[in-house]
């Protein structure tokens, strides 16, 4: 008797300890998709592992990787790749950007699956500068997009707007689409892929042969 609990007791703690280790884990994988303007289309690609992030630009005439943005999270430090003259230089944390006005966040009712994920709609309006944003987010284990933003802190008022929804550190948006206060659409930032599959640590290094550009 006493060893059959013993078992049992065994068990129930593998079960806990593998749970709490998927619960623990996050988003691994790539990401891809596309911003568009009424005057243009570039694509995007993120590789994400752990807290590390690299982010390829497609040029929309090229269809080439014309840039690359290597950020660690843990560091809080960041590099640019100049792949045409083997050069990369550091970036630092630029300021953060500021609003006019006051945004209102609202949680709506609407869901949608996109890429696989139940996305709830979000959006963020500001009056006074003119914008709506809805998002459409998905909550997987995403925690670095949060993190990420922070340390870009991009000018773009689809990331800036991010920031000001409550409980986002394991959101993604699957979809946004920025429009002025009459409803026409500005632009828009679509998810077209989504892979969760392990990484090559070596991805997130400084390409041999790459020399370090010095202003």
């Amino acid at each position: 008797m006493k060893k059959s609990l013993l078992k049992i007791a065994s068990v129930l703690t593998i079960m806990v300890a593998t749970a709490f280790s998927g619960t623990a884990q996050t988003f691994e994988g790539v990401i891809e998709f596309k911003k568009q303007t009424a005057t243009d289309t570039t694509n995007y690609v993120y590789y994400v592992k752990g807290n590390q992030v690299k982010i390829d630009e497609i040029g929309s005439k090229s269809h080439k990787v014309e840039g690359t943005s290597l950020i660690n999270l843990d560091t809080k430090t960041m590099q640019y790749f100049n792949h045409e003259r083997k050069l990369y230089m550091d970036n630092p944390t630029p300021s953060a950007p500021t609003i006019n006005g006051t945004c209102v966040v609202k949680k709506g009712q609407n869901v949608k699956n996109l890429q696989g994920y139940k996305c709830v709609e979000y959006t963020v309006t500001n009056q006074q500068e003119g914008v709506i944003i809805t998002y459409w987010l998905a909550d997987g284990k995403f925690s670095f997009f949060e993190k990420m933003l922070r340390q870009l802190n991009r000018k773009e008022k689809s990331s800036v707007y991010f920031l000001q929804i409550q409980d986002i550190k394991n959101m993604f948006p699957m979809l946004s689409v920025q429009t002025d206060l009459t409803g026409k659409e500005i632009t828009k930032l679509e998810v077209t892929k989504i892979t969760k599959k392990e990484l090559d640590p070596a991805m997130f290094e400084i390409p041999k042969g790459y020399n370090k550009f010095e202003k």
